[in-house]
């Protein structure tokens, strides 16, 4: 089985890499994910007794923050080794994971993870989410350790894409100690897939812990003074935004404008080098755009709109809104991650698709502290109707913030259920 998936896993890189050159994607491509490691991170990652923990990007490594800082609380003198997929993730890992040693995942070749397993000597393997990579799994169980998926989670996409390999999915999941998923539903389906149902525990979403993490300080006053906002007017953050969706948020403030001219609004595209492109959307609307950066405390007007060009503010800027949309939910990417605006007690919206996050979208829904749109006039009404209740926004903002309080707590519950697997540590 590992020669048979090592061919795929090879024919298939071959047929993405150039795909991988023309995206660029090679420049942040390491050697360490051929398991060649320099000698001073090779001094820190080998050895019995270790802990690794795998996150594949940002928004995994995030979540995953709350569960290592509560390890590290537990077990101070733990060798805890971090390992990431991209470029961006091992950075805020390095940046955020005091303590630990963070590494590339090696490429998922038998030859390679047999290596990489042999080197770290892992007691236990945790993996975020449901990254499945046979040959990683294999590796490390073979040299001995216990692994185990926490904060699983399976959305609709996904668990239709696996289920056309249930056969072999089911070998691979009988070799996982223990599934930490986030719903009951979550726990249904990798049942289906063939994890042992007594492996299977229901332990929540680290996402609510790491939302409450980090000390944000509320910088309302001081985000809408740089924009140059008066206390009487009204800003909508169209956050993380995806090309299709900046037009229908166009064409929706503009209607609401006229209605109501104290609106404003703010669109923060999902990667800030689509500015020109988000700027060029507002020149057709035949409206201007603003820079954040650029906004120097200059009043604003009904005919801008401010986009957003810097990268690493947003979650502090939704302090500064009144109503969030949570964007890449208007089409199908699965939506964003309400939270964020949740934490400062703000009004979220989001579209129909939001299968990435779909359990937080849930729980806000049943407790009323969300709003679902069906479509660009759906949101026409749910903005419109926000706007003309002030004291329904703000109750529906505080609600979204007891339910982030209120299913946090997870990674103590995670570290419970783990310990158990520990051994020598």
């Amino acid at each position: 089985m590992n020669i048979v998936y090592d061919a795929f896993f090879m024919a298939f890189s071959v047929l993405y890499l150039p795909y991988f050159i023309a995206k660029g994607k090679w420049r942040g491509f390491s050697r360490q994910r051929f398991g060649v490691f320099p000698e001073e991170l090779l001094s820190r990652i080998k050895g019995p007794g270790t802990i690794w923990m795998h996150a594949v990007s940002v928004g995994e490594v995030i979540a995953s923050l709350p569960l290592y800082d509560e390890i590290r609380r537990s077990y101070p003198s733990a060798r805890i080794v971090i390992s990431t997929v991209t470029p961006t993730g091992n950075h805020i890992a390095r940046e955020r994971f005091k303590g630990a040693a963070v590494i590339y995942l090696p490429l998922d070749l038998s030859f390679i993870t047999d290596k990489v397993a042999g080197i770290i000597k892992p007691e236990v393997l945790l993996i975020a989410e449901t990254e499945i990579w046979p040959n990683l799994i294999s590796s490390v169980k073979r040299s001995g350790a216990k692994i185990i998926i926490f904060n699983g989670r399976l959305s609709k996409y996904s668990f239709k894409n696996y289920s056309a390999f249930r056969t072999v999915l089911k070998k691979i999941l009988g070799k996982i100690d223990l599934f930490l998923m986030q719903s009951q539903a979550d726990a249904e389906r990798v049942i289906y897939l063939g994890a042992p149902e007594e492996r299977v525990k229901v332990s929540g979403n680290l996402k609510f812990d790491a939302a409450l993490t980090g000390g944000k300080a509320d910088e309302r006053e001081s985000f809408r003074k740089k924009l140059g906002l008066s206390p009487e007017e009204s800003l909508l953050i169209a956050g993380s935004t995806h090309p299709g969706e900046e037009e229908i948020i166009l064409r929706c403030y503009k209607q609401l404008a006229r209605e109501c001219p104290r609106l404003r609004l703010l669109i923060a595209p999902r990667h800030a080098v689509r500015f020109p492109a988000v700027a060029g959307c507002v020149k057709a609307a035949g409206l201007k755009a603003r820079s954040v950066s650029k906004s120097d405390h200059i009043p604003s007007n009904g005919e801008e709109v401010y986009v957003l060009d810097v990268m690493g503010i947003l979650a502090r800027l939704y302090s500064a809104g009144d109503m969030i949309f949570m964007g890449g939910s208007l089409i199908k990417k699965g939506g964003q991650n309400p939270l964020e605006a949740a934490y400062y007690s703000k009004a979220v919206l989001f579209g129909p698709h939001m299968h990435n996050f779909e359990g937080i979208a849930a729980a806000l829904l049943s407790e009323k502290a969300a709003m679902r749109v069906a479509d660009e006039e759906d949101l026409i009404k749910s903005v419109r109707m926000l706007l003309h209740d002030p004291a329904g926004l703000r109750a529906m903002g505080e609600r979204a913030r007891s339910v982030l309080e209120s299913n946090a707590g997870v990674a103590e519950k995670d570290l419970e259920l783990i310990e158990p697997f520990f051994g020598k540590i």
